[in-house]
């Protein structure tokens, strides 16, 4: 049921107090003029023109005239007014589509002439010949005649329609006018409250461009989580979509200013990612905000984009990764080029919609998504739009690799998981207990660990980096909220990838591949805010579905 607005909630008791009065009005009248019928019935003096008026069926509430639309004729009654079934109820087809034109002087006016002017901007809300005074009206003909009966009777049956057209003649309407007034004076402004400019203070944002940039380089990573020139490279491939180009007479700002905004809003989780805050440090407006993300988003999002940053590896990748799982583990194993693991993305609320199946094992409201990833920690396929409760198992036949692995791995290879996911000719994982527990078993599970370990790390360097995965601030309530959260999700992993790769070309051939190691948003990534472990980089354990598989030597993951 929709909730009504302020100016909603006052209209209905405008409304509501004029037919309370309308229908206590008529039925005094309606009393005083029994009444009257009654006393000349008894003295037995003819009553000129018809007969007494008839005792009226039972009504259960009061009618108001016909109101016309485009489409047909609506009635509406006082109950429909006070009942929950009508709180959606739009305003605009009671009063008519063009009641809001109606001149405020037309209904200052007590003219009836006036009254037959407004009739054409605004229905009747009474009917045809409704006094406003309490005084007896002794010139009204009647053509009806009454019934002996208590007053109490008269009270409870009667038809308001029948009752007006039998009171005569009428006087100016003033409830009415009132009501017309109140209306008026509420739908006379666009908005309810005083539109007054906020003033701004001076935006953070063109610091960080203008000064950041060039001289702290750090701090400018800091900020927006890439590397100046990565985000320079960004800007140049993103600039050229057709969603940043409008035939407006208002120009976008810049795409560099929308690409920085959609950037802080990724690397920012918490109360730094608040849309106020966010707006503070931009400069610009709460809604613009979110419009700039959404821009930013669809550009990502572009299947050129995507296939070009997060794919497959090259023959020459492969065989790397290949060569870095022989020398971290044995060489039978080098065939296990590839390693997936699942990780689940807090929401900082529980979503409305279908807000259970989001609860996960770690009593949170969470999203969970695949990450299939090389020894280099370069993400190559990811599994998205699955709710927490969902199990990694099961999220993981939606991923690319898990559906194509009879095209995508050659004979011979295969991936590494972890315990949560199903043995497979092409899948390994550790033993679970209690076959973990035996002496060879146990060591088989640790040089396991000492590769799959990777797998944490590529995980924690995309939180790392953009730490609103680490608590999405995004309230689901219907599916459309849910895709977005998925695309946010899966623009972070994207533009992740495009990064890393411009890291990689930054640091050059000669440097080693492990040097990726020493970036300081995998220590941030695998802090214990995003998976409740205390687990870092240094230590010499991994969380893994809930448990710990230690490593013998914790150098050698890096």
């Amino acid at each position: 049921m929709p909730r009504l607005s302020s100016r909603q909630a006052r209209t209905r008791e405008v409304l509501k107090t004029f037919l309370d009065h309308h229908t206590a009005r008529l039925k005094r009248l309606l009393r005083r003029k029994n009444n009257r019928q009654r006393a000349f019935a008894q003295a037995g003096v003819p009553l000129e023109g018809g007969e007494l008026m008839d005792t009226l069926a039972d009504a259960a509430s009061i009618t108001m005239a016909p109101i016309s639309t485009a489409s047909s004729s609506i009635s509406f009654d006082s109950d429909s007014l006070t009942s929950e079934s009508t709180t959606g109820d739009n305003w605009s087809d009671l009063l008519g589509s063009d009641w809001r034109s109606s001149s405020s002087s037309s209904l200052s006016s007590t003219s009836s002439s006036s009254s037959e002017d407004d009739s054409d901007s605004m229905p009747d809300l009474y009917p045809a010949g409704y006094p406003d005074s309490d005084d007896d009206d002794d010139s009204s003909d009647s053509d009806s005649t009454s019934d002996s009966g208590d007053d109490a009777d008269d009270e409870e049956d009667w038809d308001p329609e029948v009752a007006a057209q039998d009171l005569g003649s009428v006087r100016p309407n003033y409830p009415l006018k009132w009501v017309r007034h109140n209306l008026e004076d509420m739908y006379d402004q666009r908005y309810e409250m005083p539109r007054n400019a906020f003033p701004r203070g001076p935006a953070f944002l063109r610091h960080v461009l203008g000064t950041m940039k060039d001289s702290r380089p750090d701090l400018f990573r800091q900020e927006l989580r890439v590397s100046p020139r990565t985000f320079d490279r960004l800007v140049t491939k993103l600039s050229d979509d057709p969603v940043f180009a409008n035939d407006s007479n208002h120009a976008q700002m810049p795409v560099e200013d929308q690409v920085a905004i959609a950037l802080f809003r990724f690397g920012h989780s918490g109360n730094a990612a608040g849309l106020q805050k966010v707006a503070n440090w931009a400069g610009v407006g709460k809604g613009t905000i979110g419009l700039v993300t959404r821009r930013v988003m669809t550009a990502i999002l572009r299947p050129s984009f995507m296939t070009e940053f997060v794919r497959m590896p090259t023959v020459a990748e492969k065989e790397k990764a290949k060569a870095w799982v022989g020398s971290h583990s044995c060489k039978a194993w080098r065939n296990g080029w590839c390693m997936v693991d699942g990780t689940l993305v807090a929401l900082f609320d529980r979503p409305f919609w279908f807000g259970e199946s989001y609860f996960d094992r770690k009593c949170n409201y969470s999203l969970n998504i695949q990450i299939v990833s090389l020894p280099n920690l370069r993400i190559i396929d990811f599994g998205y739009g699955y709710t927490g409760s969902t199990h990694d198992s099961t999220a993981w036949q939606g991923t690319r690799m898990a559906q194509e692995h009879g095209t995508l791995l050659e004979h011979g290879e295969f991936i590494w998981a972890d315990s949560a996911y199903t043995l497979e000719k092409w899948m390994v994982s550790p033993y679970k207990k209690p076959y973990s527990l035996e002496p060879g078993n146990e060591e088989f599970n640790n040089h396991v660990s000492m590769v799959r370990i990777r797998s944490e790390h590529a995980i924690g360097f995309l939180k790392g980096r953009f730490q609103s995965l680490k608590g999405l601030r995004i309230s689901i309530k219907d599916d459309k909220t849910h895709q977005f959260a998925t695309y946010w999700v899966a623009a972070c992993v994207a533009v992740h990838s495009f990064a890393m790769h411009c890291e990689d070309e930054e640091r050059g051939p000669e440097e080693d591949e492990d040097a990726v190691m020493a970036d300081p948003f995998i220590g941030e990534g695998l802090s214990s805010d995003s998976e409740g472990d205390a687990d870092q980089v240094g230590t010499a354990g991994v969380s893994d579905g809930g448990n710990t598989e230690h490593v013998d030597d914790a150098k050698s993951w890096v």
